[in-house]
Protein backbone atom coordinates (compact mmCIF):
# COMPACT_ATOMS: atom_id res chain seq x y z
CA UNK A 1 0.00 0.00 0.00
CA UNK A 2 1.55 3.51 -1.06
CA UNK A 3 0.27 4.66 2.24
CA UNK A 4 1.52 8.19 1.54
CA UNK A 5 -0.90 8.59 -1.49
CA UNK A 6 -3.66 7.24 0.57
CA UNK A 7 -3.50 9.26 3.10
CA UNK A 8 -3.87 11.99 0.58
CA UNK A 9 -6.57 10.41 -1.22
CA UNK A 10 -8.43 10.19 2.24
CA UNK A 11 -8.05 13.55 3.47
CA UNK A 12 -9.81 14.32 -0.28
CA UNK A 13 -12.13 12.06 -0.12
CA UNK A 14 -12.99 13.06 3.42
CA UNK A 15 -12.95 16.59 3.10
CA UNK A 16 -15.61 17.69 5.43
CA UNK A 17 -15.59 15.39 8.21
CA UNK A 18 -13.51 15.58 11.27
CA UNK A 19 -11.10 12.69 12.51
CA UNK A 20 -12.09 13.45 16.29
CA UNK A 21 -9.31 15.27 18.50
CA UNK A 22 -7.17 13.51 21.12
CA UNK A 23 -9.64 14.21 24.20
CA UNK A 24 -8.69 16.23 27.07
CA UNK A 25 -8.30 13.15 29.30
CA UNK A 26 -5.81 11.73 27.37
CA UNK A 27 -3.97 14.74 26.80
CA UNK A 28 -4.12 14.70 30.81
CA UNK A 29 -2.97 11.64 31.33
CA UNK A 30 -0.37 11.21 29.07
CA UNK A 31 1.12 14.79 30.51
CA UNK A 32 1.65 13.03 33.85
CA UNK A 33 2.63 9.40 32.74
CA UNK A 34 6.03 11.48 31.15
CA UNK A 35 6.83 12.55 33.58
CA UNK A 36 10.09 11.13 35.69
CA UNK A 37 8.09 10.15 38.43
CA UNK A 38 4.35 9.77 37.60
CA UNK A 39 1.81 10.19 40.71
CA UNK A 40 -0.76 6.82 40.80
CA UNK A 41 -3.41 8.99 42.75
CA UNK A 42 -2.84 11.51 40.13
CA UNK A 43 -3.63 9.37 37.18
CA UNK A 44 -6.91 7.64 38.99
CA UNK A 45 -8.15 11.28 40.14
CA UNK A 46 -7.61 11.50 36.38
CA UNK A 47 -10.39 8.74 35.44
CA UNK A 48 -11.81 8.98 38.08
CA UNK A 49 -13.53 12.26 37.00
CA UNK A 50 -15.16 10.89 34.28
CA UNK A 51 -17.70 8.70 35.64
CA UNK A 52 -18.52 6.84 32.19
CA UNK A 53 -15.01 5.85 31.53
CA UNK A 54 -14.27 4.69 34.94
CA UNK A 55 -17.35 2.49 34.78
CA UNK A 56 -16.48 0.96 31.67
CA UNK A 57 -12.93 0.60 32.89
CA UNK A 58 -13.98 -1.71 36.15
CA UNK A 59 -16.39 -3.68 33.66
CA UNK A 60 -13.88 -4.33 30.79
CA UNK A 61 -10.73 -5.45 33.70
CA UNK A 62 -13.36 -7.56 35.84
CA UNK A 63 -14.64 -9.98 32.94
CA UNK A 64 -13.52 -13.34 32.60
CA UNK A 65 -11.52 -12.65 29.56
CA UNK A 66 -9.37 -9.91 30.91
CA UNK A 67 -8.17 -12.95 32.92
CA UNK A 68 -7.24 -11.15 36.54
CA UNK A 69 -7.96 -13.35 39.75
CA UNK A 70 -9.28 -11.02 42.09
CA UNK A 71 -11.78 -7.90 40.75
CA UNK A 72 -11.10 -4.77 41.24
CA UNK A 73 -13.34 -2.10 42.90
CA UNK A 74 -12.05 1.04 42.17
CA UNK A 75 -9.76 2.80 39.93
CA UNK A 76 -6.78 3.62 42.52
CA UNK A 77 -6.92 -0.22 42.73
CA UNK A 78 -6.85 -0.45 39.20
CA UNK A 79 -4.27 1.92 38.65
CA UNK A 80 -2.10 0.00 41.11
CA UNK A 81 -2.64 -3.52 40.06
CA UNK A 82 -2.70 -3.28 36.19
CA UNK A 83 0.33 -0.49 35.78
CA UNK A 84 0.86 2.97 34.18
CA UNK A 85 1.03 1.55 30.83
CA UNK A 86 -1.98 -0.80 30.99
CA UNK A 87 -3.93 1.71 32.28
CA UNK A 88 -2.90 4.46 29.90
CA UNK A 89 -3.73 1.78 26.96
CA UNK A 90 -6.99 0.94 28.11
CA UNK A 91 -8.26 4.45 28.79
CA UNK A 92 -7.16 5.23 25.13
CA UNK A 93 -9.16 2.05 23.80
CA UNK A 94 -12.31 3.34 26.02
CA UNK A 95 -12.12 6.95 25.42
CA UNK A 96 -12.39 6.15 21.68
CA UNK A 97 -15.82 4.85 21.74
CA UNK A 98 -16.84 8.24 23.57
CA UNK A 99 -15.28 10.43 21.00
CA UNK A 100 -16.68 8.58 17.80
CA UNK A 101 -19.64 8.35 16.22
CA UNK A 102 -22.20 11.51 14.05
CA UNK A 103 -25.48 12.07 14.54
CA UNK A 104 -28.55 9.29 13.57
CA UNK A 105 -25.57 6.90 13.78
CA UNK A 106 -26.16 3.77 15.87
CA UNK A 107 -23.02 2.14 16.70
CA UNK A 108 -24.02 0.43 19.82
CA UNK A 109 -23.57 -3.14 17.80
CA UNK A 110 -20.35 -2.05 16.28
CA UNK A 111 -18.28 -1.03 19.57
CA UNK A 112 -20.24 -4.05 21.75
CA UNK A 113 -18.37 -6.06 18.88
CA UNK A 114 -15.13 -4.45 18.86
CA UNK A 115 -14.37 -4.62 22.75
CA UNK A 116 -15.20 -8.31 22.65
CA UNK A 117 -12.69 -8.61 19.81
CA UNK A 118 -10.29 -6.62 22.08
CA UNK A 119 -10.94 -8.78 25.38
CA UNK A 120 -10.36 -12.10 23.28
CA UNK A 121 -7.43 -10.47 22.01
CA UNK A 122 -6.38 -9.78 25.62
CA UNK A 123 -7.24 -13.64 26.66
CA UNK A 124 -5.38 -14.84 23.45
CA UNK A 125 -2.16 -13.61 24.66
CA UNK A 126 -2.29 -14.68 28.36
CA UNK A 127 -2.16 -18.22 26.26
CA UNK A 128 0.03 -17.80 23.15
CA UNK A 129 4.17 -16.74 23.75
CA UNK A 130 5.49 -13.43 22.28
CA UNK A 131 2.55 -11.90 22.96
CA UNK A 132 2.29 -8.02 22.86
CA UNK A 133 -1.17 -8.45 26.32
CA UNK A 134 -0.27 -4.40 26.69
CA UNK A 135 -1.17 -3.56 23.88
CA UNK A 136 -3.99 -5.85 22.57
CA UNK A 137 -6.52 -4.48 23.49
CA UNK A 138 -5.94 -1.03 22.42
CA UNK A 139 -5.25 -2.35 19.32
CA UNK A 140 -8.61 -4.26 19.21
CA UNK A 141 -10.56 -1.37 19.93
CA UNK A 142 -8.73 1.20 17.32
CA UNK A 143 -8.33 -1.07 14.64
CA UNK A 144 -11.96 -0.85 12.80
CA UNK A 145 -12.74 2.66 13.99
CA UNK A 146 -12.87 4.07 10.44
CA UNK A 147 -15.45 1.84 10.01
CA UNK A 148 -17.82 4.73 11.89
CA UNK A 149 -15.86 7.50 9.94
CA UNK A 150 -17.14 6.23 6.37
CA UNK A 151 -20.27 5.43 8.08
CA UNK A 152 -20.58 9.59 8.48
CA UNK A 153 -19.48 10.56 5.09
CA UNK A 154 -21.15 7.74 3.01
CA UNK A 155 -24.63 7.31 3.37
CA UNK A 156 -24.44 3.73 1.28
CA UNK A 157 -21.78 2.21 3.63
CA UNK A 158 -23.73 -0.63 5.47
CA UNK A 159 -24.31 -1.51 1.61
CA UNK A 160 -20.83 -1.86 1.17
CA UNK A 161 -19.97 -3.71 3.92
CA UNK A 162 -22.93 -5.91 2.98
CA UNK A 163 -21.27 -6.65 -0.72
CA UNK A 164 -17.73 -7.04 1.09
CA UNK A 165 -19.19 -10.01 3.48
CA UNK A 166 -20.28 -12.04 0.41
CA UNK A 167 -17.01 -11.58 -1.64
CA UNK A 168 -13.87 -13.54 -1.45
CA UNK A 169 -11.83 -10.41 -1.46
CA UNK A 170 -10.78 -8.11 1.18
CA UNK A 171 -13.38 -5.29 2.68
CA UNK A 172 -10.63 -2.78 1.78
CA UNK A 173 -10.90 -3.72 -1.79
CA UNK A 174 -14.38 -3.36 -1.78
CA UNK A 175 -14.07 -0.17 0.47
CA UNK A 176 -11.49 1.53 -2.02
CA UNK A 177 -13.56 0.69 -5.44
CA UNK A 178 -16.72 1.95 -4.05
CA UNK A 179 -15.60 5.18 -1.97
CA UNK A 180 -11.73 5.89 -3.22
CA UNK A 181 -10.53 5.10 0.24
CA UNK A 182 -10.71 2.41 3.13
CA UNK A 183 -11.41 2.16 6.94
CA UNK A 184 -7.48 0.86 7.35
CA UNK A 185 -5.92 4.51 6.64
CA UNK A 186 -8.66 5.98 8.27
CA UNK A 187 -8.25 4.44 11.27
CA UNK A 188 -4.01 4.80 10.84
CA UNK A 189 -5.28 8.76 10.75
CA UNK A 190 -6.81 8.50 14.25
CA UNK A 191 -4.69 6.34 15.91
CA UNK A 192 -1.15 8.28 14.38
CA UNK A 193 -3.43 12.26 15.32
CA UNK A 194 -3.97 10.44 19.15
CA UNK A 195 -0.73 9.43 19.80
CA UNK A 196 -0.65 6.27 19.76
CA UNK A 197 2.69 3.65 19.48
CA UNK A 198 3.92 3.59 15.56
CA UNK A 199 3.81 -0.52 16.25
CA UNK A 200 -0.45 -0.28 16.72
CA UNK A 201 -0.59 2.30 13.84
CA UNK A 202 1.48 0.34 11.44
CA UNK A 203 -0.57 -2.99 12.94
CA UNK A 204 -3.70 -1.06 12.30
CA UNK A 205 -3.01 0.08 8.44
CA UNK A 206 -1.69 -4.27 8.26
CA UNK A 207 -4.94 -5.90 9.73
CA UNK A 208 -6.51 -7.05 6.61
CA UNK A 209 -3.24 -7.96 4.62
CA UNK A 210 -1.61 -11.65 5.16
CA UNK A 211 1.04 -10.39 3.33
CA UNK A 212 2.08 -9.42 6.41
CA UNK A 213 3.61 -12.68 7.56
CA UNK A 214 5.76 -13.04 4.21
CA UNK A 215 9.58 -13.38 5.97
CA UNK A 216 10.67 -10.66 3.12
CA UNK A 217 8.08 -8.01 5.02
CA UNK A 218 9.56 -5.35 7.08
CA UNK A 219 6.92 -4.97 9.43
CA UNK A 220 7.73 -4.37 12.91
CA UNK A 221 7.57 -8.05 14.76
CA UNK A 222 5.03 -7.20 17.81
CA UNK A 223 2.59 -5.14 14.73
CA UNK A 224 2.73 -8.71 12.81
CA UNK A 225 1.63 -10.33 16.34
CA UNK A 226 -1.23 -7.69 16.62
CA UNK A 227 -1.94 -8.75 13.29
CA UNK A 228 -2.29 -12.04 13.40
CA UNK A 229 -3.95 -12.54 17.11
CA UNK A 230 -6.38 -10.07 15.81
CA UNK A 231 -7.43 -12.40 12.39
CA UNK A 232 -8.10 -14.94 15.39
CA UNK A 233 -9.91 -12.85 17.82
CA UNK A 234 -12.06 -11.93 14.74
CA UNK A 235 -12.75 -15.53 13.85
CA UNK A 236 -13.66 -16.64 17.07
CA UNK A 237 -16.09 -13.61 17.85
CA UNK A 238 -17.57 -13.95 14.57
CA UNK A 239 -17.72 -18.07 14.45
CA UNK A 240 -18.54 -18.55 18.56
CA UNK A 241 -20.24 -15.23 20.06
CA UNK A 242 -21.77 -13.75 16.97
CA UNK A 243 -22.62 -17.02 15.79
CA UNK A 244 -21.87 -16.57 11.88
CA UNK A 245 -19.96 -17.02 9.05
CA UNK A 246 -16.03 -16.11 8.63
CA UNK A 247 -14.93 -15.37 4.66
CA UNK A 248 -11.91 -13.50 5.80
CA UNK A 249 -10.48 -16.87 7.75
CA UNK A 250 -10.81 -19.05 4.96
CA UNK A 251 -8.27 -16.47 2.91
CA UNK A 252 -6.23 -15.82 6.18
CA UNK A 253 -6.96 -18.76 8.56
CA UNK A 254 -4.14 -21.00 7.66
CA UNK A 255 -1.26 -18.65 7.72
CA UNK A 256 -2.28 -16.76 10.62
CA UNK A 257 -2.06 -20.10 12.50
CA UNK A 258 1.07 -20.79 10.78
CA UNK A 259 2.76 -17.84 12.09
CA UNK A 260 0.70 -18.20 15.59
CA UNK A 261 2.67 -21.77 15.63
CA UNK A 262 -0.98 -23.20 16.46
CA UNK A 263 -1.71 -26.73 14.64
CA UNK A 264 -4.96 -28.09 14.38
CA UNK A 265 -5.90 -29.40 17.70
CA UNK A 266 -4.23 -26.53 19.39
CA UNK A 267 -6.71 -24.25 17.44
CA UNK A 268 -9.30 -26.50 18.70
CA UNK A 269 -8.05 -26.70 21.83
CA UNK A 270 -7.83 -22.62 21.73
CA UNK A 271 -11.27 -22.22 20.95
CA UNK A 272 -12.68 -24.85 23.59
CA UNK A 273 -10.67 -22.37 26.25
CA UNK A 274 -12.09 -19.26 24.12
CA UNK A 275 -15.45 -20.83 24.19
CA UNK A 276 -15.74 -21.36 27.92
CA UNK A 277 -14.49 -17.90 29.06
CA UNK A 278 -16.52 -16.05 26.28
CA UNK A 279 -20.04 -17.93 27.58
Amino acid sequence: MDLQLSLEEAQKVLKGVTIPPRPTLLVSLNQELQKDDPDLRRVAALIAKDVAISAAMLKTVNSPLFGLRNKLGNIPQAVQVLGLRNVRNLVTGLVLRKAMGGPGLSLERFWDSSEKVASISVYLCSLLPRSPREDAYTFGIFHDCGIPILMQRFPDYKETLRLAAGLDVPQTQVEDERHGTNHVVLGYMVAKSWGLPPTICDAILRHHDVTVFREEDSTEPTARMLVAINFLAEHLNDTMVRMRGDEQWERVGGQTLEYLGLNHAEYLELKEDVLNVAA
